[in-house]
């Protein structure tokens, strides 16, 4: 009896588990309207409406860093808002690390709708060269590997460890792939890939035939697009659903953690949902499932967020700070004709974060120089 009570416990807390991991992805799918996207940067505030923005002006300035952003020179107002970025000549290589759940297809060609609908598209249409971390959504089952560990059971697990270390030695072999032509890469990480990203370029240094060099040898830059970057904190209550990993990541590495080593770090966030738990509200409302995340996430729900990840999880103090309004992910448009919604890979949005990015360049550049 006590044997099948065990048992019954132990599939019990792996379906919790798997439900919590699996919950970060799913809600986004419940995001519905395209309504207005506000983009921020620090230090600047652009309102566009629908397909047809307005134009990007700079106002009241909320400096993240002792940096300000808001040179006009940098970001101009046009008629669809931010200036499009482009690549200088020698730009380092762009690696994705996808999401939970999502697989390397989602960000070359989402949903079967072709090239031009993915960020990958986005990006080499501004001159950069794009690599996405090959990855399967089945491969997310490996995930459950954790389950044989003690350290799962003990909620102290390490990103190094079974359940998520394939996924770092995955993205890892994608960078050093990448990074052989000596330019180096600029790491985008989109939800989980953006605390699994940090585990990823890890202390600062790499690894290369047995040799130790400077992490700022082989990665230029690191981006996180809504990602999920410290445990629940605000709640007793809500487990960190990565069963330690991540707890440890952002112990193990706070922050902008490698930005005194000269990589610039972006973290983009959204605003775009407040989470919402009134009973009342219609069955399917956004701000319904965007306050169960939230709450999942963080330990609170009725905070803004992009529909899964709220904005007070996304940000890494000591990083350029932009937070947008826009979804989580990209959704398969509701008819063919409308316009997909919104979100951080959108054409619409990307140079609000590729700017911050090759300002933090074209200073380091400026430095060597001066040195």
């Amino acid at each position: 009896k006590s044997a099948g009570m065990l048992r019954a416990h132990l599939r019990g807390a792996v379906a919790r588990a798997l439900a919590l991991l699996i919950c970060l992805e799913v809600a986004s799918a419940f995001s519905v309207g395209h309504g207005r996207f506000l983009a921020k940067t620090a230090g600047h505030k652009a309102t566009c409406l629908g397909s047809s923005p307005a134009p990007l002006r700079a106002c009241e300035s909320r400096s993240v860093r002792s940096r300000n952003l808001c040179a006009a020179s940098k970001l101009l107002s046009t008629a669809t808002g931010p200036v499009p970025v482009t690549a200088p000549s020698d730009s380092p290589r762009v690696v994705i690390l996808p999401g939970f759940g999502n697989a390397e297809n989602d960000y070359v060609n989402p949903f079967g709708a072709g090239e031009e609908a993915s960020i990958s598209y986005v990006l080499r249409n501004r001159g950069f060269d794009v690599s996405v971390m090959p990855l399967q959504r089945t491969q997310w089952l490996n995930v459950l590997r954790g389950i044989f560990s003690i350290n799962f059971w003990l909620s102290k697990s390490t990103p190094y460890e079974p359940g998520y270390g394939w996924y770092v030695e995955m993205a890892r072999s994608t960078i050093a792939e990448a990074a052989k032509d000596g330019r180096g890469v600029i790491v985008i990480g989109h939800s989980a890939g953006g605390w699994l990203g940090r585990a990823v370029i890890g202390d600062g240094e790499w690894m290369v035939d047995t040799v130790n060099l400077p992490l700022k040898d082989v990665v230029k830059g690191f981006v996180s697009l809504g990602a999920p970057h410290r445990p629940p904190s605000y709640s007793d209550e809500v487990m960190d659903m990565t069963r330690g990993a991540l707890s440890w990541t952002d112990d193990a590495f706070p922050g902008a953690h490698l930005a005194g080593k000269g990589i610039p770090y972006v973290t983009v966030a959204s605003d775009l949902i407040q989470g919402n738990a009134d009973p009342e509200l219609p069955r399917g409302d956004p701000t319904k499932s965007a306050f169960e995340s939230y709450r999942l996430v963080c330990g609170l729900g009725d905070v803004a967020g992009d529909g899964v990840v709220p904005v007070v999880s996304a940000h890494l103090e000591g990083a350029d700070q932009v937070t947008l309004q826009c979804y989580h992910s990209i959704t398969p448009p509701a008819d063919p004709i409308k316009m997909r919604k919104v979100w951080y890979g959108s054409e619409l949005v990307v140079d609000a974060w590729l700017g911050p990015l090759m300002e933090a360049f074209e200073l380091g550049a400026q430095k060597a120089s001066a040195a």
